[in-house]
């Protein structure tokens, strides 16, 4: 969720010249990746005319995005309000703060981040935000979705829950994929894998299980950071697995607490990696709980496995699901750490991308992704703008 800093600026004093600009912004402007980087790199060859600009969060991205000549602007700053207020088009994938005022002659793109496998939104009934209550919770949510023109979304069923969750009409949602999903169709090779491993500094001789939980509404330290606890038993991970395999851990973007994981040898903190894909494509296996990360890493036929030790206190008291978190799932649950260490030792993992639940799980959730999303959409916008100045 994005966090509203104060600021002694106020919309009020912008222009309402709205100018060739579009602003991009990712996880609220902590990296340069999902959807937003795929159509920056489109947008910015097919809209030369345009200035393209990317929010960014933190120093280290300053620098990233300087290397490769990429304008920039400091989120919350008086540049920052004043590029949203002057911005034909805004492309972003976590909400905005509520002091930036959308004009009727501005397009928002709001890409998303995931397939809802968590209610979200109006389809929640209960909120484990500490001092906010349900109604204000959905109070704020509605009048973020009251801004955008238009939501992505990756397949019908996604659709559904979406307008469900987002009080949207269903010509607002674009069933069109997700674009950050094109690089798990298109860089999908052995080379590649080798090549990431190496730019992480992992062993290129081991393989790689990736564990990328989700947070947890109730543990809260402030606005838009949680802790992350690890169930995993590092220490049994090390000595069951580690003369051949590692364990990259990838927080989720709004986990605050820092991995100290120094004294392990074979495990890895990743959460800070720019771009989640580049974690997917070098991976063998994916450990996850109730993040939508494995609607996307299904793309790459890879196993899954869920680790979900809290299951039904987080069906039941935290957020809840759209189905049954055990229907439709593409792999075994696991509550225990040692359990799920035993299945990996074992091998009998390599069996599950072959099931027939794993192939009916991808026809039914990833038959957009075909490594296209990106020209479809950037395609959308480039014919939204064309048709708005035929309009005027």
């Amino acid at each position: 969720l994005s966090t509203v800093r104060s600021t002694q600026y106020s919309t009020k004093i912008f222009s309402k010249k709205i100018d060739n600009i579009i602003i991009y912004e990712s996880f609220n402007g902590k990296s340069f990746s999902d959807s937003p980087r795929m159509l920056y790199f489109y947008l910015s060859k097919a809209l030369p005319e345009y200035k393209h600009v990317v929010v960014s969060d933190n120093d280290t991205l300053d620098e990233q995005l300087a290397h490769l000549n990429i304008e920039t602007v400091k989120k919350n700053t008086k540049k920052y309000f004043e590029l949203y207020n002057n911005a034909k088009v805004w492309i972003v994938n976590t909400r905005l703060s509520p002091q930036i005022k959308k004009k009727s002659n501005q397009l928002y793109i709001q890409t998303w981040h995931g397939t809802p496998l968590k209610k979200l939104a109006n389809d929640q009934t209960v909120i484990s935000i500490p001092d906010v209550t349900l109604e204000e919770y959905l109070y704020g949510f509605n009048k973020e979705t009251s801004r955008w023109d238009s939501l992505l979304s990756p397949s019908e069923v996604a659709t559904e829950r979406f307008q469900s969750a987002f009080n949207l009409e269903n010509d607002q949602i674009l069933t069109l994929g997700y674009p950050r999903n094109d690089d798990l169709i298109n860089l999908n090779n052995a080379d590649y894998a080798y090549q990431l491993k190496q730019k992480y500094n992992i062993p290129t001789n081991k393989k790689v299980v990736l564990y990328a939980p989700t947070w947890r509404d109730n543990d809260r330290v402030d606005i838009g950071q949680y802790n992350l606890k690890l169930q995993i038993d590092l220490e049994d991970f090390n000595k069951q697995l580690g003369n051949e395999y590692v364990l990259a851990i990838r927080a989720h973007y709004l986990v605050s607490e820092h991995l100290n994981l120094d004294r392990y040898d074979n495990i890895y903190d990743l959460s800070k990696a720019n771009d989640v894909n580049e974690l997917f494509l070098m991976s063998d296996t994916l450990i996850t709980d109730y993040s939508s990360v494995y609607f996307d890493y299904a793309n790459l036929h890879r196993p899954i496995l869920f680790f979900a030790y809290d299951k039904d206190a987080y069906a039941n008291d935290i957020r809840g699901f759209y189905l049954p978190y055990e229907e439709e799932l593409p792999g075994p649950i696991f509550k225990t750490s040692e359990d799920l260490i035993a299945h990996i030792k074992s091998g009998e993992y390599e069996k599950i991308p072959h099931s027939e639940e794993y192939k009916a799980f991808t026809h039914k959730y990833n038959y957009l992704d075909d490594g296209e999303a990106t020209k479809r959409v950037g395609e959308y916008i480039m014919s939204t703008l064309i048709k708005e100045k035929e309009f005027q």
